[in-house]
């Protein structure tokens, strides 16, 4: 390192040296014609005690670099007057305003000379041209041969260029740097109170001022700036133009630096604090920007916890089944490049949650479901889940199968199992009656339950219906009364139910049955002869089951003895005669009329 600032200073000396020279007031008096390089101010007719002319009027030429010269009455803004003439040749000269006649304007390519008749030498900011015996109406002479010198302002000329930065080796966005920079003087004169003023893109970010910088000589600033994404640097000497110089065009320098930039990583799917299933797959979304817009060349990781999920900005993840993976997990998106940027990544919290054991709803091995007390009846259900129970094979969930009964007593038992079927055995009991509610509930390794919808099913009792008449036959219009007992298989009454009594298809009697299970009816025979079908239909209020029975109705004409009196009769002669009778309805059947002789 200190080699290569051995060679840079070697360099910047060098520099300073080549472009020192070429910038140097330098004024002489020559015979003839002047040098290459410079330019004939005016000629005199001796070194000493001369008077002047124009360029090429007399043999000695005074010639000076850097400058321009003119003889006219006036000057234009570009120069100014440093010597007046009497007249063009063999004349006398003095101070500018002296004479009206001819003035020697003259002038840098950038300013116009300024220039002093001074008693004694010039300063060390000035070059002397010539002496003169006097201000005014004077004689020239070399410099030193008289006492007035003719003083004309030096230039400094300050300049900057692309070798003038020194940065960091990495520029890393939004790190402060320093960016050292480099000012050479390669005019006449020290320069005072110089600014150094530096941009990104044209904004100011920075200044510093430098006391002085001599002729021929440099000076090391700097300029701090936090590195951001304007990266055209410049650096600019004097902006504002306050020193005059020999040169105004070489006071800028730029350079397009490269910059390191983050990556900035957004995880946009999930969301934080997101809960999801063992087994789910679920998309792994990421937006990634850099410091300064759009990166071109990265690469997206992702991770639960420290293991590697895969590789992409977007990418889809299907979460395994392991045990070791349920809870709360970090979720990682890692960018990097191998291009000027930094690593960047992002983490998220996610929950992952066990699934929840499937049950189906209980269903039974009859239809409908329905079993006669002391009878069985089997309830089955089918159990999967994702980890434990996938197929029939592998299934290692608990199932309990619970029944209710219509009391509100619970009898749980565990369920058998073919695969992942499972079933249970099930005597229906003689009490209490009605509706079961059915429930199978599953239990995974992981403590996950669940619980599926209800079946129900029915427990019951045969009932046996009885069916009394008051008569055994009933003349048109007679009342009569229905009347029975309804009592089920174990002995039990049906009470309070519902009791349904149809004349064959229809409804004659609505009526329920009391405490003890009785019930009666009572109403008219139809208005015409013949046998008809009483049917009682009870409705088990319990059970819902419907019981029936039936017997006939008689109705009949019965005139003459009656059939006791004819069997205890002796010698009794019968015989049959088909007789036609009109109902109380109006219609007419055929009877037989069965005569009998008594003795």
């Amino acid at each position: 390192m200190r080699k290569l600032e051995e060679i840079f200073l070697a360099l910047a000396f060098l520099f300073i040296f080549v472009f020192n020279w070429a910038y140097s007031l330098d004024c002489k008096i020559v015979t003839g014609s002047c040098p290459s390089g410079y330019s004939c101010l005016f000629s005199l007719y001796s070194t000493q005690n001369s008077h002047a002319g124009a360029c090429g009027y007399y043999t000695y030429s005074v010639c000076c670099d850097e400058i321009f010269s003119y003889m006219n009455k006036t000057c234009n803004a570009s120069t100014s007057a440093i010597l007046s003439f009497y007249q063009q040749n063999n004349t006398h000269t003095a101070e500018p305003t002296y004479y009206n006649n001819w003035k020697l304007c003259t002038g840098y390519s950038t300013y116009p000379l300024e220039c002093t008749i001074r008693q004694g030498p010039c300063y060390d900011d000035e070059t002397c041209l010539v002496s003169l015996y006097n201000t005014v109406n004077s004689h020239l002479a070399n410099c030193g041969y008289y006492n007035n010198s003719l003083c004309c302002k030096k230039l400094s000329d300050l300049m900057v260029n692309s070798s003038s930065f020194q940065f960091p080796s990495n520029l890393i966005f939004g790190n402060n740097v320093t960016i050292n920079i480099t000012v050479w003087n390669i005019g006449d004169t020290t320069a005072y109170n110089v600014n150094v003023s530096c941009y990104e893109n044209g904004r100011l970010f920075d200044s510093k001022i430098i006391y002085s910088i001599p002729a021929g000589s440099s000076y090391q600033t700097s300029c701090n700036w936090t590195v951001s994404c304007l990266t055209n640097i410049s650096v600019k000497v004097d902006p504002n133009n306050l020193i005059k110089e020999l040169n105004e065009s070489n006071n800028e320098a730029w350079k397009n630096v490269s910059i390191i930039e983050y990556l900035n990583v957004t995880i946009d799917y999930p969301a934080n604090e997101q809960r999801f299933y063992r087994g789910e797959t679920i998309w792994l979304n990421s937006t990634i920007n850099s410091s300064c817009g759009n990166p071109t060349f990265y690469d997206v990781y992702w991770y639960n916890e420290s293991t590697f999920i895969g590789k992409g900005k977007d990418i889809k993840w299907t979460i395994p089944l392991d045990d070791g993976l349920l809870g709360k997990k970090n979720i990682t998106a890692y960018a990097n490049s191998t291009s000027n940027y930094l690593p960047g990544s992002k983490n998220i919290n996610i929950t992952i949650l066990n699934n929840i054991p499937n049950v189906t709803k209980p269903r039974f091995n009859v239809t409908p479901p329905e079993v006669e007390s002391g009878g069985g009846i089997k309830i089955l259900c089918d159990a999967y889940d994702l980890e434990d129970c996938s197929s029939s094979a592998p299934c290692s969930v608990k199932v309990n199968i619970s029944i209710l009964d219509p009391n509100g007593n619970w009898d749980n038992a565990t369920a058998s199992q073919i695969g992942n079927t499972f079933y249970r055995d099930y005597i229906a009991p003689y009490s209490p009656l009605g509706n079961y509610t059915v429930y199978c509930s599953v239990l995974d390794t992981d403590n996950g339950y669940n619980e599926s919808l209800p079946s129900t099913f029915l427990v019951y009792q045969n009932a046996t219906v009885t069916v009394n008449l008051n008569a055994s036959y009933y003349w048109w219009g007679d009342g009569v009364k229905v009347y029975g007992t309804v009592k089920r298989k174990d002995g039990s009454v049906v009470s309070l139910s519902d009791v349904k009594i149809y004349l064959e298809q229809n409804l004659i009697c609505n009526t329920t049955t009391d405490n003890d299970g009785n019930y009666a009816c009572e109403l008219k025979t139809p208005s015409s002869i013949g046998n008809y079908r009483l049917l009682v239909n009870v409705t088990d209020l319990v059970t819902n089951k419907i019981f029936v029975n039936s017997t006939l109705l008689i109705v009949k004409v019965a005139y003459g003895a009656e059939e006791t009196e004819l069997r205890r009769a002796k010698q009794v002669s019968c015989y049959e005669v088909p007789q036609l009778i009109i109902n109380p309805d109006g219609s007419i059947k055929q009877v037989f009329v069965k005569v009998c002789v008594l003795p």
